[in-house]
């Protein structure tokens, strides 16, 4: 059977995929995994990066001794399986990218981190906060906020994926977007696919960023034909 790993997005942990994972246990070997600083893993001392979460990619696969992995990765997991086919193309066999924020700038970067202010989060949605403090631990959850803001406002500055980077991405990639996506642009999408030579465009229907409302049945359709041709 084929492998997929499954990579979440900020904030979240690997259980965001528990019902998809149950509805294609059955058909691939689906493996999940949490980003360092979160579901409880250890947060680095210097804080959240993308090139750490590629670590944590590679260090699964290394310790499952997985050669080459299908990566099928929602938000901040898609722009990280993407960072990890630049790095490393042959461990890669194709990536399903669901609702990923492509380009970032310093006004999206700063609507995002009002968001991510515990304060306020604990003023405005107390059940989202204490959801946090839950998954990721109550002592850990702030500092998880913290550092996901700074690497935001670092992306930001700076591209992390250059569109020549784009370019160099020969693995078959399938870009998903909501078109009711409020996180993560069209247009953005539209103009990265077009960089990436062995790509394909996919606008999900009545659908927002948040993965937990995406139509799962839908996904899982979606999920098989793209790796299974």
């Amino acid at each position: 059977m084929l492998n997929i790993l499954f990579l979440h997005g900020a904030l979240g942990s690997s259980a965001q995929f528990n019902d998809i994972k149950e509805k294609l246990g059955t058909n691939y070997n689906v493996h999940t995994l949490n980003f360092s600083g979160h579901g409880g893993n250890f947060m680095p001392l210097n804080g959240l990066t993308f090139e750490v979460f590629v670590n944590d990619i590679l260090d699964y696969l290394n310790t499952n001794k997985i050669e080459k992995i299908n990566l099928f990765g929602y938000s901040m997991g898609g722009y990280a399986a993407l960072m990890f086919a630049i790095k490393y193309p042959e461990r890669v066999n194709k990536i399903f990218s669901c609702s990923v924020k492509l380009k970032w700038d310093l006004e999206s970067a700063t609507k995002e981190l009002e968001f991510l202010n515990p304060d306020k989060m604990m003023d405005k949605v107390p059940g989202f906060a204490n959801n946090l403090m839950m998954i990721h631990g109550i002592n850990v959850w702030k500092n998880l906020l913290k550092s996901t803001s700074n690497m935001m406002m670092d992306l930001a500055k700076g591209k992390l994926i250059t569109d020549e980077d784009f370019m160099k991405i020969k693995c078959p990639v399938l870009f998903a977007i909501g078109d009711r996506d409020k996180t993560a642009s069209l247009n953005d999408t539209i103009d990265i696919y077009s960089k990436v030579s062995n790509s394909q465009l996919l606008v999900l229907p009545n659908s927002p960023h948040e993965f937990n409302q995406l139509n799962i049945d839908i996904l899982k359709y979606l999920i098989t034909e793209f790796f299974d041709n």
